[in-house]
């Protein structure tokens, strides 16, 4: 799997980057058949943005999380949302399979 982080518009600290690809690390642990997760960080301002894109089985998620407070708040958020979209793809292939 490989695992991208991106800063947009200014430097990123290593242990923000490091913290996002630990979240895109527990993703991967969850979800096995993931081949690529691409992260963008972001800020414009006082306001933080956390993009994460993935790539499961060839399904692509994207989920993202705007105007948050600082990095770690928007990197959780978009992490949130990422998990409960896989998460709620995967019951959707599981209920249509018959046991």
């Amino acid at each position: 799997m490989s695992i991208e982080v991106t800063a947009r518009n200014k430097d990123i600290p290593v242990s923000l980057q490091e913290y996002a690809s630990k979240k895109a690390a527990d993703f991967e642990a969850e979800f096995p058949r993931t081949s690529s997760v691409h992260i963008v960080l972001d800020t414009e301002r006082h306001l933080y943005k956390a993009q994460f894109e993935a790539t499961v089985a060839g399904t692509p998620f994207a989920a993202s999380a705007e105007e948050a407070d600082n990095f770690i708040k928007a990197i959780d958020e978009a992490a949130d949302k990422l998990f409960r979209q896989a998460r709620k793809h995967e019951d959707k292939i599981g209920d249509n399979r018959k046991p």
